[in-house]
Order: structure tokens, then C-alpha cells, then sequence
């Protein structure tokens, strides 16, 4: 049962495609793709229950919950992700549909966990997917968002030392969009404060915290690089503790969010 929430005529990112989607071997990102993984699953297996991803991309995350016993569904806009994710997982370990996230395709209570990793800046009508995740949640079920912080402490210090080398050292701005300005595919800033207004009179947050600090910060990489191994990735953890209690400044934001009047599942 389908329940439109947004007009056709709406600019919906209907081609994402894989060039889209950036790769680097940098210490910090393997860090924080590594984090991403293990959050969302903890936060999203519901053993014996049934998964949706929102935006799946090529699905791994959806493949991810299948390997802890959930029941995994993929939701996409894109032909192209989709046909690469049939290429990728057999037919047996994901279920795929293609559509949008501010129309859910599916009945009422269909799901136990929805999941929604790094894309939900991308939607047109973020409310509107979370009426409808709402709408499509078992009793007791639970949305799990990632969504990347665009005023982190990394964004924020990037900000300052861009203008710094700009306006005072006279250096020449760089040809490419600098990591902390949104691209132009996302219709939304995703900050804290665009988190914390996202539940309506449908959805309650149930928790929100943070992962990882100073990815792509300039120099960073670089420092860390420097660095002996164990003592790198000792201080990415460390940081990492600090910005699971600060998401405001973390480079990645972790919501949970609840049917209203529903009590937090075990």
C-alpha cells in the first residue's frame, strides 16, 4: 500500500550512480566507514525480523543485517545502484526494490528496523520519509539514521584555515568543493540541529550520538601517517569516545528514533 507524501514534479536524485560515491584509503576514513558498519548494524539487527535500507546504494548494510539473521530489504532510486547490487549479492541475500524514500512502497507495520545510512540529506522531503517510516514500522520498531555532520569540529576548523589561507595569506582558492560545503546533490546541511527537528508528531528520539572526529581535516591524514600505527589508532578511538558524547561536533551523526508512546525494544 502506497501512501504518496510529495508532489511527482519534485527533482528527485534519480540517477545516483557509483562515480558518485568517493573512495580513499586515508587512515580516518577506514576508521569512520569501520564505525559506520559496526553502529548501524548494533543499533539495527533484529534477529528473525525484517530490515529495510533506505537508499541502499549496492546494499551492503542490508546484506550486513541478513548475516545477524534479519529478514533484509533494499530500497533505492536508482537503476543503476540496483542493477550493480543484483551484480553484487545473490537474489537470495537481499530483497530489492526500486523507489523513493518520501513514498514508501510497502503496507502499514511491514518492518521491525528501517535503517537510513549517509543519504537522507539526499531526499527532497525529509519529513515526508519520516511519516512514512513511521507509517511502515512494526509496534515496537525502530529507525536508525547516519547522517553526515556538516558543521563537525573538522568542518568548522576547515572553515576557519580556508578563509585564513584565503583572505590573509592570499592563497588561491582550490579548484575542487571543499570537504566542508555540502555538494550540490544534497538538498539539505545535515548538523545536529537538523537531526533534533526531524520526528514530528510520529517519530520520538530515542537517543543521538556521535561518531568519529577531524576526518579530512587538512593535514590530518597526513599526521596521523606520521604517526607509529598502535598510537594512531589509539587517538582515533580516543576521539572517537569524545564524539559519541558531542555529536554536535562529531563527523557523523547517530539518531535512533521510535514510534511515539512505544517503549525502547531490548
Amino acid at each position: 500500500m502506497t501512501h504518496p507524501s510529495v508532489e511527482p514534479t519534485q527533482a528527485f536524485d534519480l540517477d545516483y550512480s557509483i562515480h558518485d560515491c568517493p573512495f580513499d584509503r586515508r587512515l580516518d576514513t577506514q576508521f569512520l566507514n569501520r564505525r559506520i558498519d559496526e553502529v548501524m548494524v548494533r543499533e539495527s539487527k533484529a534477529r528473525g525480523g525484517r530490515a529495510l535500507d533506505v537508499a541502499c546504494g549496492l546494499g551492503k548494510l542490508a546484506v550486513n543485517l541478513r548475516e545477524h539473521g534479519t529478514e533484509s530489504w533494499g530500497l533505492d532510486p536508482s537503476h543503476e545502484m540496483l542493477g550493480l547490487s543484483r551484480w553484487v549479492y545473490p537474489p537470495e541475500q537481499l530483497i530489492l526494490v526500486r523507489g523513493i524514500a518520501e513514498s514508501l512502497p510497502f503496507r502499514d507495520g511491514t518492518f521491525d528496523r528501517i535503517v537510513c545510512q549517509g543519504s537522507l540529506d539526499h531526499f527532497v522531503e525529509p519529513q515526508a520519509f519520516m511519516r512514512e517510516a513511521a507509517r511502515v514500522l512494526c509496534p515496537g520498531g525502530r529507525l536508525v539514521i547516519a547522517l553526515s555532520n556538516y558543521e563537525s569540529l573538522s568542518c568548522r576548523l576547515g572553515r576557519l584555515l580556508y578563509r585564513l589561507a584565503v583572505d590573509l595569506l592570499r592563497r588561491p582558492q582550490p579548484p575542487h568543493r571543499p570537504y566542508w560545503q555540502p555538494p550540490p546533490d544534497h538538498y539539505h546541511k545535515g548538523d545536529v540541529s537538523f537531526v533534533r527537528q526531524l520526528g514530528g508528531d510520529r517519530l520520538r528520539l530515542a537517543r543521538c550520538y556521535g561518531i568519529s572526529l577531524l576526518w579530512l581535516l587538512y593535514y590530518w591524514d597526513s599526521t596521523l601517517g606520521s604517526l607509529p600505527r598502535p598510537l594512531a589508532d589509539a587517538i582515533v578511538v580516543a576521539l572517537d569516545r569524545i564524539a559519541h558524547r558531542a555529536p554536535g561536533l562529531a563527523d557523523m551523526i547517530i539518531s535512533v528514533w521510535q514510534p511515539r508512546a512505544q517503549q525502547e525494544p531490548r
